[in-house]
């Protein structure tokens, strides 16, 4: 199989968790590295870019299952969009000339039509992109992710450890379904180990509907800070996207684009996963638990 988007943050979960089930991994980097050895020791790694078919061709040569993890926000909003289209109508090119028999995306909740931010729609023209031929395209769709060195979870722990007091806009009050970083790679390789390829967009979402409000409220506690929470009379998501960036180590160009879909309402409209992978998710307290307590063996070790 091979694994695009490996240095990216589920990428780099996803393969050791694939090897260490004793599948045969290929992943495809722009660039070799030492260090892709010893990161994924018995993985073969092929050098290519979703930008060049030609590349794309010699990677997926004898490919059966293809993850697709690569998104754009980078490059900022004026250019991730386009680059995310033609990168995935390329992949989907090349994987249909050779002959690839299933596809697994991760891409995100929320519903065109509904004022979506650049980056959710975006997430749902990939998916689409990528389904538009002949071969199955398991989609699996998630909102905030949450773990130790995820985007989301850097932008709220760090915004909580930095920032005395929170000017609460009305979006802030938007319910989200957080899910853990380690219930993301459950369903990536659950549903490769089904006994046939789905063909269908599947949400997936922790046990927790809950507001960003809430979740900046409940960290509070669990980092044992005392903050001040007042409603706010600015609400536009660009201003706190620009703000968070300030507050924040994750590049600013993709804190603006996460912050930017905190006024859509990201919910799982259907638990369909649930009966094709049994397992009751992480609450969002305890992915948050978990997360604090990965940094905390990181400190120790």
């Amino acid at each position: 199989m091979l694994v695009t988007g490996a240095t990216g943050y589920i990428g780099g979960l996803l393969v050791p968790e694939l090897l260490a089930r004793n599948y045969k991994v290929r992943v495809l980097v722009r660039s070799l590295s030492e260090d892709f050895k010893n990161r994924w020791p018995g993985a073969e790694v092929v050098i290519g870019d979703v930008l060049i078919p030609e590349q794309l061709n010699i990677a997926l040569q004898g490919v059966d299952t293809a993850y697709y993890l690569i998104h754009s926000l980078l490059l900022g909003e004026k250019k991730f969009e386009e680059i995310d289209i033609r990168a995935a109508k390329n992949f989907r090119v090349a994987a249909e000339n050779q002959k690839v028999k299933q596809i697994i995306y991760l891409g995100g909740l929320g519903e065109l039509g509904t004022g979506l931010s650049p980056h959710l729609k975006s997430r749902i023209h990939v998916a689409k992109e990528l389904s538009d031929g002949p071969i199955p395209v398991t989609a699996l769709r998630a909102g905030m992710i949450i773990g130790a060195g995820s985007a989301s979870y850097e932008i709220l722990s760090k915004l909580v450890q930095n920032s005395p007091i929170f000017f609460m806009p009305k979006w802030a009050r938007t319910k989200a379904q957080p899910i853990a970083v380690g219930d993301v790679i459950k369903y990536l390789v659950g549903v490769l180990e089904l006994d046939r390829a789905i063909d269908d967009d599947l949400e997936i979402g922790g046990s927790t509907i809950i507001s960003y409000d809430e979740m900046l409220r409940d960290l509070t506690m669990m980092l044992r800070k005392r903050r001040l929470f007042f409603p706010a009379l600015i609400n536009t998501p660009a201003i706190y996207g620009f703000l968070a960036s300030l507050l924040t180590p994750v590049p600013g160009s993709v804190t603006k684009a996460l912050i930017s879909g905190c006024k859509n309402e990201v919910i799982c409209n259907n638990n369909d996963i649930r009966e094709l992978i049994k397992f009751t998710p992480l609450t969002f307290d305890q992915a948050i638990s978990e997360a604090l307590k990965y940094k905390d063996n990181r400190k120790c070790s």
